[in-house]
């Protein structure tokens, strides 16, 4: 937001320099991000008059004028197509330095030079070469009133500014405007506010008869007035008025619609002016529509404006999109001559979500959106009014129209100077604090010993709380006077949940195994979205800040193939990642967490991709495959201790699920094709996602942990061969085999796969190696043959497995 000095000045006596200011602003919570100086003193510029002009001899688009400079004539050669003779004309003396930097950044010094073989002794400058705008198609021609050899400052009535850019925080609406940054300069250096505003009295009678003015949907719009001036000129603003719109950033219009700008700058109340004879049945209406509707604003754009959005109608439909920008069908041209000016209230949110869903943020919708001052509107249209006839002439019709369907209510809050200390660290008087609240314009009552009931301005919707409060009164007596105290409480942290032990313990196990953690973005695009689940699932926002950032993450490996891809771009090889972080996907109410309707949990990403090891002396290098991941996901489980709980079920060579009483709590898979050329990744990538909301509640990993001796007896190993058909996997019949064991069976390996003719085409050979453990004795083969001979049976039994000898 970019606030004039000069401007500033208006409003209050500022003996401090810009940059001064600037420091104060900043220090008071107005964090001002850059200053800039613009235009000049124009030292060395005068009024020249032309007397005559006549062509080049060497140049076709030139032209040898001679200029009278009051004191002396010069001949200065120009090149302007409207330079003629009996002009007055800026002219920029030799010495002089032009005020607008070239494109390298350096300043043009006039000096005596020869074009095409003429002297030339000066410049006749056009408007943008002197950075009063941008108009460059001639040479600016001055009033024929000025006198010859007068200084341009003088003639202009300009004079240097320095821009003010504040980085406005969306608590602060009541500083968007001139007058509220000046508001708080005012108590910052105890010097008085000068208010235009408190001066206006107000309008009587109404205009009912002129135009009709009703409110549909009141939730939307607490207030609408409407303010009327007839026989109005449509013509250029004068020059102080351009001045100020031109040093904020903005393009001067016309009289009429750049002192409703002025006045959103001056005051900060969004104004709207629509020629009245192009309004429909001479009423107004204040709705919104049930379907998307087709408009075209000022700026000659058809918008579709989604169902919901608040419009200003007339009798034949929309001319305007409320609070946001106005219609090409009701704007005033160089044909109007009766005016009628909008100021209302429109509801934040309602306007923050038509803007959005527009891609569409202009000075009003930023202000708007952010909450003006509910009791400043009959003002604000008031003083424009009054700009207006003084400026385009006509007169005010007398009367308003002023519907007020939802009344502001304003705040009282109370506040103890005690409290007031004991935040800030100072010793404040109660009539300190009070001094401070009444430069804010806080009406203050005493309200007992040491304490104030404060009124809230209407301006200031961003305070409701005592501590509110007592943050304005910090801020305007300046951080920097609050002394540094002598002594420091201590504080004890607040103990971690039993969750957030949950996953610190997890994530601690994660890194002991070399992953670096990340952190993604809970947002993807649609297209990402659709890679890794289907629709019904999904969680789309209604109002997503781009395209990149629609739908809530069903699986964290979304995240991950773009952290893989950032990093492959930048010639990583050896990428080891986990993240925990939340998912979201669609649910009935039985099964939702927060929200009806979403199930939030918690989940676990680990993943690889890339070279485990690079080419050395000894050997070549060697990628990773998905049995490296699926030995780290099983180091995870034994951690958690419920390896001899979790059954193992793969969906397909490339997909294992585990589950943990019934409940899937973790997925380990190589990610498809399709899904690498969504993310653009071209190398193999291996994901592992473990569910730790299902895995806390099922109390995995959560126990307590306790001391077991290491047995003196040694192991018994037992290796036993099975004949099988090629579709029974190996973790099968290791499940299989843990399931018909005894305690005593510690570990079950695979050590030796065979297939080949002699078994047969469809079969192949699985050998396991059973390590038996006691720790009360030395086991035999006695003990042991039995357990395995119950071992094959059941291996028999529901695979058809035959034991080799």
């Amino acid at each position: 937001m970019n606030i004039s000095y000069n401007w500033l000045k208006q409003y209050i006596d500022i003996d401090l320099t810009p940059e001064e200011t600037a420091d104060k602003l900043t220090l008071s919570g107005l964090e001002v991000e850059g200053l800039e100086q613009i235009g000049s003193d124009f030292e060395g510029f005068v009024v020249g008059e032309v007397l005559e002009v006549k062509p080049h001899p060497n140049a076709d688009k030139l032209q040898i004028c001679d200029v009278n400079l009051g004191e002396k004539n010069v001949q200065i050669i120009c090149g302007a197509p409207n330079v003629a003779s009996g002009q007055k004309v800026p002219v920029a003396t030799v010495g002089s330095v032009m005020p607008v930097p070239m494109e390298n950044g350096s300043y043009l010094k006039i000096k005596k030079a020869k074009l095409r073989g003429e002297k030339s002794n000066g410049m006749i400058c056009s408007e943008s070469e002197l950075g009063l705008s941008d108009d460059h198609t001639g040479i600016m021609v001055l009033n024929p009133d000025l006198e010859i050899g007068s200084p341009l400052k003088d003639a202009l009535n300009v004079e240097k500014d320095t821009i003010i850019e504040i980085g406005l925080t969306p608590n602060r609406p009541d500083a968007a405007c001139h007058i509220g940054v000046a508001r708080d300069l005012s108590a910052l250096t105890d010097k008085p506010l000068k208010n235009p505003y408190k001066d206006l009295l107000s309008q009587k009678g109404s205009i009912d008869e002129h135009i009709t003015i009703s409110i549909k949907d009141d939730d939307k719009c607490n207030r609408y007035v409407g303010l009327m001036v007839k026989g109005v000129e449509i013509k250029e603003s004068p020059a102080w008025l351009k001045q100020k719109l031109t040093a904020i950033g903005l393009r001067p219009r016309n009289n009429v619609v750049d002192v409703t700008n002025y006045v959103l700058h001056e005051i900060g109340q969004p104004l709207h002016a629509f020629d009245y004879d192009k309004i429909a049945d001479k009423k107004i209406e204040v709705k919104t529509f049930d379907k998307e509707i087709k408009f075209t604003t000022l700026d000659d754009v058809e918008r579709e404006v989604q169902k919901g959005s608040l419009f200003i109608c007339d009798g034949n439909g929309p001319v305007a999109i409320a609070g946001v920008m106005g219609g090409e069908n009701s704007e005033v041209t160089d044909s109007t001559t009766n005016i009628l000016i909008e100021s209302a209230y429109f509801n934040p949110s309602s306007i923050r979500k038509t803007s959005k869903s527009l891609s569409l943020q202009t000075d009003s919708s930023y202000r708007f959106e952010r909450g003006i001052d509910p009791e400043i509107q009959l003002k604000a249209a008031q003083r424009a009014a009054e700009l207006i006839v003084e400026l385009a002439g006509g007169e005010i019709v007398e009367g308003y129209a002023d519907v007020h369907p939802v009344k502001f209510k304003q705040k009282e809050v109370q506040l103890r100077l005690s409290r007031v200390n004991r935040v800030l660290g100072t010793t404040l008087t109660l009539k300190d604090a009070e001094h401070i609240l009444n430069n804010l314009e806080f009406e203050t009552t005493l309200a007992g010993e040491g304490q104030l009931s404060c009124k809230v301005p209407s301006f200031r919707p961003d305070v409701s709380r005592e501590i509110d409060l007592i943050e304005e009164v910090g801020r305007i007596y300046d951080y920097n006077n609050i002394p540094s105290p002598d002594t420091s409480p201590f504080f004890t942290p607040e103990k971690l949940s039993e969750t957030e032990v949950y996953h610190q313990k997890i994530r601690q196990f994660a890194r002991s195994l070399s992953y670096k953690e990340i952190t993604t973005n809970s947002l993807l695009s649609q297209k990402e979205a659709d890679a890794l689940s289907e629709k019904k699932n999904q969680i789309s926002t209604l109002n997503p800040v781009s395209q990149e950032n629609i739908t809530l993450r069903t699986h964290l490996y979304g995240g991950f193939l773009k952290s893989v891809r950032y990093n492959l771009n930048r010639n990583a090889e050896n990428i080891r990642f986990f993240e925990i972080g939340h998912v979201f996907r669609n649910s009935d109410k039985e099964n939702s967490t927060w929200i009806e309707g979403v199930q939030e949990h918690t989940h676990l990403l680990m993943g690889i991709c890339g070279r485990k090891k690079g080419d050395d002396w000894q050997g070549s290098a060697e990628t990773y495959t998905v049995f490296d991941l699926k030995s780290d996901l099983e180091s995870l489980i034994r951690f958690l201790g419920i390896d001899d709980q979790i059954v193992r079920e793969a969906e397909n060579n490339y997909k294992l699920h585990y589950s943990l009483n019934d409940n899937r709590i973790a997925t380990l898979h190589q990610i498809n094709e399709e899904t690498m050329k969504s993310f653009d990744v071209e190398q193999d990538v291996f994901v592992a996602e473990v569910d730790l909301t299902t895995l806390f509640k099922l109390k995995a990993g959560r126990a307590e942990i306790s001391y077991s001796p290491v047995t003196k007896f040694p192991p018994f190993e037992f290796d036993a061969a099975f004949t099988i058909d090629k579709s029974i996997r190996a973790g099968e019949l290791s499940s299989a085999i843990h399931k018909s064991a005894d305690e005593t069976l510690k570990s079950v390996s695979v050590f030796d796969v065979y297939e080949g003719k002699n078994i047969g085409d469809d079969k192949k050979s699985i050998a396991f190696r059973l390590t038996f453990l006691d720790s009360n004795k030395t086991l035999t083969i006695k003990d042991v043959e039995p357990k395995v001979q119950k071992i094959v049976q059941s291996l028999e039994s529901d695979f058809g497995a035959k034991l080799r000898s």
